[in-house]
């Protein structure tokens, strides 16, 4: 059985539940039931999803809020991934992540990989130019900014996710867990995406 290998992407001005929300998704995911009930009293090995937070320079970030976090890994010193989260935050801090060489150029390299974000992380993504031509969800507070200022994308709002294959864009915050439990479900199944969202407790 596969197991995939998940990045999510933290700066500082990161909003804590836009990353936090798939993580849990991604991590209270089992491949059986009987796997379920392991998770939920000891610690599960082999799950379908490795989950990793990685940071421009792998040093400590301050969230929105003022949430402390240490990702696992730096650009420099991260592993493949498969699915690669890029959460988002004020507009004042993705406007600086975008203007962020660094950052813009490493998302770039994984646009082999399958990316998704979360919130104003699309915008993140509008300005890499993974989203040309393509149809595309952001927080709604950001939509008239993201048509905007990316006229080659189609904007759509009151959508929770979007999913064009090979990239996932979905709505505000909390939005990012349906798109989590989406990627479950279109990676493994509806059963097993069931069982997460009962797991958590999610409507």
């Amino acid at each position: 059985m596969k197991t995939y290998e998940v990045g999510i992407l933290l700066f500082d001005g990161v909003d804590a539940l836009d990353f936090v929300g798939p993580y849990e998704v991604f991590n209270m995911t089992t491949f059986h039931e009987k796997d379920l009930k392991k998770l939920l009293t000891s610690h599960l090995d082999h799950k379908p999803f490795n989950v990793h937070s990685v940071s421009f320079d792998g040093k400590s970030i301050v969230a929105n809020h003022g949430l402390e976090i240490s990702p696992q890994f730096s650009f420099k010193t991260a592993p493949t991934f498969d699915i690669l989260i890029v959460p988002g935050g004020t507009l004042k801090t993705i406007q600086t992540v975008m203007k962020t060489k660094e950052i813009v150029a490493w998302i770039k390299t994984h646009q082999h990989t399958l990316i998704a974000s979360v919130c104003t992380g699309a915008l993140v993504l509008a300005e890499t130019g993974l989203l040309d031509m393509k149809k595309a969800t952001t927080n709604r507070a950001a939509i008239k900014l993201m048509e905007r200022s990316y006229p080659d994308i189609s904007v759509l709002k009151d959508v929770k996710y979007v999913d064009e294959g090979s990239i996932i864009t979905s709505a505000g915050v909390s939005s990012g867990m349906n798109m989590a439990l989406h990627l479950v479900e279109r990676l493994l199944g509806e059963e097993t995406a069931n069982r997460t969202r009962e797991t958590i407790e999610f409507e």
